[in-house]
């Protein structure tokens, strides 16, 4: 059964925090990026971490391999690239990445199907409060720091 974490916020809030960010001058707009990737940086050592101790040796594969974004406002991250060759057959981890995270009825070299993931989604499901307090923080602080 899947963790159950209550959302802070629906798309229209996250239009209007997005918005937030034309108004914002050039340094207030680099600390917010600074602030989106370390968090974005934390949730996906917290991914690695926990891939760690997972049952399917592949999936540490694809979860060492993180793409984190320094570029991004709201904090991001990537896994799964076409360049990256997994194993000897000639997939890549961007092909396996969705079986792997989400499982297959149909494929036996992946985990039985489920809704809710594995690994990335449970993951980030649990971390979402904190995830959440750390960044309305820093947030506050930018805008305080910039009124």
């Amino acid at each position: 059964m899947a963790d159950k974490v209550e959302v802070e916020y629906d798309k229209a809030d996250l239009r209007i925090i997005l918005r937030s960010f034309k108004a914002m001058d050039d340094e207030a707009v680099a600390q917010s990026k600074r602030v989106g990737f370390e968090l974005a940086d934390f949730a996906a050592g917290k991914i690695k971490n926990y891939a760690v101790g997972s049952r399917f040796m592949a999936t540490s594969r694809v979860t060492d391999n993180v793409k984190v974004s320094k570029s991004s406002k709201i904090g991001e991250f990537a896994y799964g690239y076409k360049s990256q060759k997994f194993f000897s057959g000639g997939a890549s981890t961007l092909d396996l990445v969705y079986g792997l995270e989400f499982g297959s009825n149909r494929l036996p070299q992946f985990p039985a199907r489920r809704k809710e993931g594995y690994t990335i989604f449970p993951t980030l499901r649990r971390l979402q409060p904190e995830i959440i307090k750390k960044w309305e923080t820093a947030f506050d602080k930018i805008l305080k720091e910039f009124k």
